[in-house]
């Protein structure tokens, strides 16, 4: 394996036992594990701003004193990400004050969902710096999400044995309130497992392999079983079917590459075999999914029914028109309308019209709706992040928070840091979370915040080696 880059390259930035006695970064990571396991969990916003707001604080001191100490030569491209989420928080106080039609409660998401945004962006960049020094504490943050995945199991296992059945759906009565707050976290879970595997086992000994295989192996089956039998969710299950897909086919391009120009890649067979046994419980779920789930055996005919919006307009008031039937006559799975009619609707039909948005996240599309349709019925949103995010602020809103996402994965994919597995896979599962999540909420945008601040900041610190920086041994062993 290779050696830790920072001892042999890099000797100002901290390591072994002073990263060790670095008990303000250790909060940081603690604060950040914390946030992660409640931040989608109800009734917990006293505690979510009050772990920011101190968190927020700490983080800045540690900024303070980290590029104080050690002043790192930090290209200007690595700053975009950051730059561009700083825009989007002075486009959203522009629109207030001048493009404003709903003040009082533009001003309200303004001073709570954009604060915290904010704070949420300061907590990961020194959360990020911190883990910078020690690439192992990653798992942190993932086993806070994975505890609160062990309360849910403690609230199901009862619930499951009552009703005799393993399936035990129920959203008003779980820690997660709806099944979209189990979705984004579970996948954030685990795609960042996923990352963090194979970047360890590029730099990591062999015991630190295992037991980060084991971590992925665990929350890999706890997070597709409560999307099968807790929560029921096609959209969990299909991105974490994609991601894997993704996940495989790199890592098995990557062993053939290694066995057949190299003859080496060790690692490589080690990562493949890891994975291969999580595809396999990914595999075995999703198809219990399928055969208790019916929307996925008409799911295409209904795809193409659900995006003609103009030929088939009962999107606008489906408690009075129904749903429409697809091509096979049958009557569309609502789930599947819903999402697509009304996230194509809000793209073709409100943005063109709209394009510097309402300003509202979670009521621009219910009341542009409203304003075009007046006979129209209750509808809470477009089913997408980005279709609200963009009919809230508009093409720049979009662009900015967007771009963003997108820029830090592109610089995780030509990255030479130890977490730039992890960043390309993150970045890439969040911006396929957030188009088909309803994630337009008050934690989604704080978390997307976070998320993408932290990506960033683990791509900050010079880490990136040429490849000629290293020997050809190191070459051989990575993956």
């Amino acid at each position: 394996m290779t050696v830790p880059i920072y001892t042999e390259t890099y000797s100002s930035l901290p390591a072994g036992p002073v990263a060790n006695k670095d008990f303000l970064g250790w909060a940081l990571i603690i604060f950040s594990s914390v946030l992660l396991g409640i931040w989608a969990v109800r009734e917990t916003i006293a505690l979510r701003i009050g772990l920011l707001g101190v968190g927020t604080i700490l983080s800045l001191v540690y900024c303070v004193r980290f590029f104080k100490n050690n002043p790192p030569r930090i290209p200007p491209k690595k700053w975009i990400p950051f730059i561009l989420l700083g825009l989007m928080l002075c486009w959203v106080v522009v629109h207030y004050l001048f493009f404003s039609r709903f003040p009082d409660i533009q001003l309200h998401e303004l001073i709570s969902t954009w604060l915290r945004s904010g704070l949420a962006a300061i907590l990961a960049l020194g959360t990020g710096l911190a883990l910078s020094k020690r690439p192992t504490a990653i798992n942190c943050l993932w086993v806070g999400i994975l505890a609160s995945f062990a309360h849910l199991f403690y609230q199901y296992i009862p619930k499951a044995i009552a009703s005799n059945s393993l399936f035990a759906i129920d959203y008003g009565y779980y820690i997660y309130s709806l099944k979209i707050n189990g979705v984004l976290m579970g996948t954030i879970l685990v795609v960042g497992l996923l990352g963090t595997i194979v970047d360890t086992i590029r730099r990591a000994k062999r015991q630190e392999v295992l037991l980060v295989g084991l971590l992925g192996l665990s929350s890999t089956i706890a997070v597709l079983y409560s999307f099968v039998f807790i929560f029921d969710t096609r959209n969990g299950v299909g991105l974490a079917v994609i991601m894997f897909a993704i996940v495989l086919l790199m890592v098995i391009g990557r062993v053939l590459c290694l066995l057949f120009l190299i003859r080496g890649g060790q690692g490589a067979l080690t990562l493949l075999a890891l994975m291969i046994c999580i595809a396999g419980v990914v595999g075995w779920l999703g198809g219990e999914h399928v055969k208790h789930n019916p929307g996925w055996s008409t799911m295409w005919e209904d795809t193409k029914t659900s995006i003609q919006v103009e030929k088939y307009p009962n999107w606008q008031n489906i408690a009075v028109m129904g749903f429409p039937q697809n091509a096979t006559g049958e009557v569309v799975k609502g789930n599947t309308y819903e999402r697509l009619a009304w996230a194509i609707a809000g793209a073709q039909i409100f943005l063109p019209e709209n394009p510097l948005g309402l300003g509202l996240l979670k009521q621009s599309f219910p009341k542009l709706v409203k304003e075009k349709y007046p006979n129209s019925g209750e509808i809470l949103g477009s089913h997408s992040a980005w279709v609200d995010i963009a009919l809230a602020f508009g093409y720049p809103g979009l662009t900015l928070l967007l771009g963003a996402l997108l820029a830090t994965a592109y610089l995780s994919i030509y990255s030479r840091s130890p977490f730039r597995s992890l960043g390309s896979l993150l970045s890439v599962g969040l911006l396929l979370l957030y188009t088909v999540g309803e994630l337009n909420s008050q934690h989604s945008i704080e978390i997307l915040y976070f998320l993408t601040s932290l990506i960033s900041a683990l791509l900050l610190l010079p880490q990136d080696l040429d490849v000629g920086d290293q020997s050809p041994a190191a070459r051989q062993d990575e993956v």
